[in-house]
């Protein structure tokens, strides 16, 4: 339930008064850095300002930004400051009221060369003085080298975001500083929050909280009551309200709540968006993995079971630590009145809302529930888990299918060129990627019905094909929920189909694609092959053919076929880049071709002589005796060798005698 803020961390401290207050930024000492918020930089580093992002400290923003040099706080030989290169800037901002002074203290006089976009601005040795009345105040560097800063002291006026005066808070409450201590506290016990807050959720008297420990972990909590203040979502509750310690039904909760300030900040959305948990319903639902409070979110879950007292249950097919899968559950209920759902237990959903205990037992409250968009073919197959419930957001195009004792299987592609390939949460960047189109087989589990629907379409709807992912790593197969959709379109697109021929000894195919294979076709100790030369001792595919083409193929050994069929493997590739887990792979080991087995579904181009005339595939040969006789086998005496070419005209190559 921890989330490191590596961008922005919020930093806790003084807030506004009804009259003039001063706010210290200290780049001089190592307290002062952590007080801001800041990390502590190492000998000879520095704490790059812009990368940390914006602290607020008692109201006040500061923010940066990067001259010849990032601006940044620096440690020489334990000495720290905040040091500003040229062109580089500091901004000193206000959500409320205004700044009326600042001074900066130099850490080293030289080169002490700042100047303010607005107001006015001196200095004299190592004290710069500011004075106005402005919202933001920006500093700039326009010396040589770097300005040195030890502090900045902001003084503002305004409107107080404190508690209010006339209800003074006794002074002898218990004083809490974190809510990770709140259910130690006994019953009953009366306290003042003494560090800021901010809101991840309201609803009526419900108020969920979080707080940013000095690691940047999060904490929830839950405040039950009136507050008397209506936040938006991520705004920050200054330190100093009261409430009672109390527990319902093993909720811990903070109830009778007061002195309750307005909101001195509102925070980026990355603060309280929720948190993603795709995957470990079972984890999260367990009570000892303290996820009470804690707003969560879910995708490609199942639900059913809804009741008219808005209670329901979460299904999420997940993987145990063994790799084994396995159905998480957990329980649901309404208690914020959204709309839900018709049950539909093939569908799946992405669903985000509060973590609460009721009981003993973990429950989530949701605040939506959407019909998941579904995955990507490509993401399906690269990062899916086998077991694991998936809807495919890709338009599928129907090419083959088989029915044979492995199971009715239509097999289908996305026929894609590219795919946006998304790594900004790793690389901070997002971009289009050439790409191959991708392979799967949809299992009809033996329903003949859906067979034959699904055979007789050429392309399926997206979002409409859902089912348990299985072989993901070899052949992959989505045993299907329920019949997908249709789509009808007035002209398909031309289909990516690859062709393999074996005589240029490469072959990359994905397990369950449909494409064409070249070679020879030999028996080699009872067991059909196709070969890459006439040679069986070459490198050679192993081979099941359909019993509609066994005959015909049995008759003309060591012919030179193209076939279409389904390529299999029968081990898992390692997956060797870690950039993109490609399984389209072209290996030279000797055992490379052993691990592919081919299923033909129907015969291209059959020919006893295999040859390349004027870039053509020859399909067809006839061996023509002087006296006429036209056979597929040379006769005895001389004979001309016509061969037929793919793109339908004759040419005759040789004379042979036999």
């Amino acid at each position: 339930m921890n989330r490191y803020f590596s961008i922005f961390l919020l930093a806790f401290g003084a807030f506004l008064s009804l009259h003039a207050a001063e706010v210290t930024f200290d780049f001089s000492t190592a307290d002062g850095i952590t007080a801001m918020g800041y990390a502590v930089p190492q000998q000879s580093d520095g704490t790059n300002l812009v990368q940390a992002g914006p602290v607020t400290v008692g109201g006040v923003t500061l923010s940066a930004t990067d001259g010849a040099t990032p601006t940044r706080i620096w440690n020489s030989q334990g000495s720290f400051s905040l040091r500003i290169y040229v062109d580089g800037s500091v901004t000193l901002s206000v959500a409320e009221g205004s700044i009326t002074a600042i001074t900066v203290n130099a850490a080293n006089t030289s080169n002490f060369d700042l100047i303010a976009d607005v107001g006015d601005y001196s200095a004299a040795g190592a004290v710069g003085s500011w004075s106005g009345s402005a919202t933001a105040v920006t500093l700039t560097h326009v010396g040589t080298k770097n300005a040195q800063v030890a502090r900045i002291v902001v003084t503002t006026s305004g409107d107080s975001p404190e508690v209010d005066p006339e209800d003074p808070i006794d002074p002898n409450i218990f004083k809490l500083d974190s809510l990770q201590n709140l259910a130690a506290l006994e019953e009953g016990t009366a306290f003042q929050f003494m560090s800021d807050v901010y809101v991840n959720y309201q609803w009526h008297e419900n108020l969920w909280v979080m707080q940013l420990d000095a690691e940047g972990n999060a904490i929830a909590g839950i405040i039950y009551g009136d507050t008397g203040k209506e936040y938006r979502l991520g705004s920050v509750i200054p330190a100093g309200w009261t409430a009672v310690k109390s527990t319902f039904r093993s909720l811990v909760e903070a109830t009778e709540p007061a002195h309750f300030a307005n909101a001195k900040d509102i925070l980026d959305e990355d603060m309280y968006s929720a948190f993603d948990c795709t995957g470990y319903v079972n984890y999260v639902a367990d009570p000892e993995q303290g996820w009470t409070n804690y707003k969560v979110r879910f995708d490609g879950v199942r639900l059913s079971e809804i009741d008219n007292r808005g209670m329901f249950t979460i299904y999420s097919d997940e993987v145990d630590e063994d790799g084994t899968p396995f159905e998480a559950t957990m329980t649901g209920f309404n208690k914020f009145g959204i709309d839900y759902p018709e049950e539909d237990p093939t569908e799946l959903y992405s669903i985000e809302g509060m973590m609460s205990i009721y009981y003993g037992t973990m429950e989530l409250f949701p605040i939506s529930i959407t019909s998941d968009p579904g995955t990507r073919l490509w993401k399906t197959l690269y990062a899916g888990e086998d077991g694991a419930q998936y809807k495919l957001n890709d338009t599928l195009y129907v090419v083959a299918a088989s029915d044979a004792a492995s199971g009715k299987l239509v097999y289908v592609t996305d026929n894609v060129d590219e795919v946006y390939y998304d790594l900004y949460a790793d690389w901070g960047y997002a971009e289009w990627l050439p790409w191959y189109p991708d392979w799967i087989a949809l299992d009809c589990s033996g329903d003949e019905a859906m067979f034959a629907a699904l055979t007789a379409h050429q392309a399926l709807k997206p979002g409409t094909v859902k089912g348990k992912l299985a072989d993901r790593l070899t052949n992959p197969r989505l045993v299907l929920n329920s019949l997908p959709e249709p789509l009808d379109e007035d002209e398909l697109p031309t289909l990516t189909l690859f062709k393999y021929d074996l005589s240029e000894d490469y072959l990359a195919a994905l397990g369950h694609e449909v494409g064409q294979a070249d070679g020879y076709f030999f028996y080699k100790e009872g067991k059909p092959y196709l070969c890459s030369e006439q040679d069986t001792v070459m490198v050679k595919l192993n081979f099941d053919y359909a019993p509609a083409l066994e005959a015909e193929m049995a008759a003309k050994e060591a012919y030179h076929y193209g076939l279409l069929c389904v390529f299999t493997l029968d081990e898992p590739w390692e997956e060797n880049n870690a950039y993109l887990p490609m399984r389209r792979i072209h290996a030279t080991d000797e055992d490379y071709f052993t691990n592919y087995t081919l299923y033909p579904l129907a015969i291209l181009s059959c020919a006893a002589v295999e040859e390349v005339v004027a870039g053509q595939q020859v399909v067809d040969v006839k061996y023509i005796t002087p006296s006429g006789i036209v056979s597929q086998q040379p006769q005895d005496g001389v004979n001309i060798v016509v061969k037929t070419l793919s793109n339908g005209s004759t040419t005759t190559i040789k004379r042979v005698i036999k």
